[in-house]
């Protein structure tokens, strides 16, 4: 009976063990994914800043010295102005959403809901943010009669240049989101 007992006792320990290790290798696994989901979120937002310092540079300091110094009209400054302060919030909106992704405290269920959130205010961004921009350089360059020779070249190159550099960003930026999209998932599988 004794020798019973024991075995009952060491089976016991060892399960434990083996429950307590289990326990400790879920919580590693998920340290890691969240880690790897934190890189991705940081790597999105980074290039999120860079637009954001970009625009506020331009409609701070580039679009007013070329009114000021009658390089642009008037109503192409304002055209601008307003999309750019435009383009502004809808990027500080995605940074602050950003900005939620990264922080440890929040859970799964938080983490996937605001990773739907971006992902609504990124697809308003290309739907119409795009567009918007697009045409608005369109009605800026009527205005001011760039359509001339010597314009014509150097603006269809910036406008190749601007779609190799955004079809790329899209790119990696939908490849991270992916990644984004499957940590979670995983992390949902091992109940973090």
């Amino acid at each position: 009976m004794m020798d019973l007992e024991q075995m009952k006792s060491g089976w016991n320990t060892l399960s434990a063990q083996l429950e307590q290790q289990n326990t400790i290798t879920n919580r590693l696994v998920c340290e890691m994914i969240s880690s790897r989901n934190r890189t991705n979120y940081e790597q999105i937002a980074r290039t999120h800043r860079i637009s954001l310092a970009v625009m506020v540079l331009m409609a701070t300091l580039v679009l007013p010295y070329f009114a000021r110094t009658e390089l642009i009209r008037m109503s192409s400054f304002a055209l601008i102005e307003v999309v750019s302060f435009a383009g502004i919030a809808m990027a500080g909106s995605m940074l602050n959403t950003l900005a939620r992704l990264g922080q440890s405290e929040r859970t799964v269920s938080q983490l996937t809901q605001d990773v739907l959130t971006y992902k609504r205010l990124y697809g308003l961004n290309q739907r119409f943010g795009v567009p918007v921009a697009l045409a608005t350089i369109g009605v800026v360059y009527t205005i001011e009669h760039a359509f001339t020779t010597n314009a014509l070249v150097p603006l269809a190159l910036s406008l190749v240049m601007a779609t190799i550099i955004g079809i790329a960003q899209s790119r990696r930026h939908n490849r991270l989101l992916q990644e984004i999209k499957q940590g979670l998932e995983e992390l949902r599988e091992f109940g973090a």
